[in-house]
Parts: C-alpha cells; structure tokens; sequence
C-alpha cells in the first residue's frame, strides 16, 4: 500500500511513502538527507485515507546501500489501534476479492 509519510529527525524534514505495510512495520520510501541509519528511533507521520493524519514511533532496522531512500522500520509497540484496525481491514478485502466474495 502505497500511503504519502513524512518525518523529522533534528529539524530535518523528510517525505515518502510506504512501500509495504503490515502489523509490525513497513518497508517506506524516503526523501531525507542525511539517509536514515538502523537503529534510529523516528515518528512517521502516515496519511491513513478516512482517517487522516496518524504518527506512529517506528525504529529503523535497515537503510538499503543500493536503492537510495528505501528503508525499513518496525513500529514501536504498543501500535496505534486505528493503524492495526486499518491493515486487518485491507487484509480482510483483499481475501474476499481472491475468494470472489463481493
């Protein structure tokens, strides 16, 4: 799922979007300079459609050295209820359509 993000780290902004999204984290995208580095603790900001806005304190576990930008978090626990109710949600949906429930 593709959702726009923002970040900041030391009064250095950063925008992208996520790439993946599951319970415990995400695979995003990054425009920020310095790149991030595992182990950082940051605040994604992710833009939930009917939701809004959502922060969500993540930890970086890998910055990618061959694509620029592309790095994974783990959500820090315990998850915003709202992001867990959203995934299932999307999870839900995507079972009906491969089962062909409408």
């Amino acid at each position: 799922m593709h959702y726009r993000l923002s970040l900041r780290r030391a009064g250095v902004e950063g925008r992208g979007t996520t790439e993946n999204l599951s319970e415990r984290g995400a695979m995003v995208s990054l425009d920020i300079d310095p790149p991030l580095a595992a182990g950082e603790e940051i605040a994604l900001e992710i833009e939930l459609p009917g939701y809004g806005s959502l922060v969500v304190p993540s930890k970086v576990r890998w910055a990618s050295t061959v694509l620029p930008g592309m790095t994974g978090v783990e959500f820090t626990l315990p998850v915003p209820p709202v992001l867990l109710a959203h995934i299932a949600e999307l999870v839900n949906s995507r079972l009906d359509e491969a089962e062909g429930v409408a």
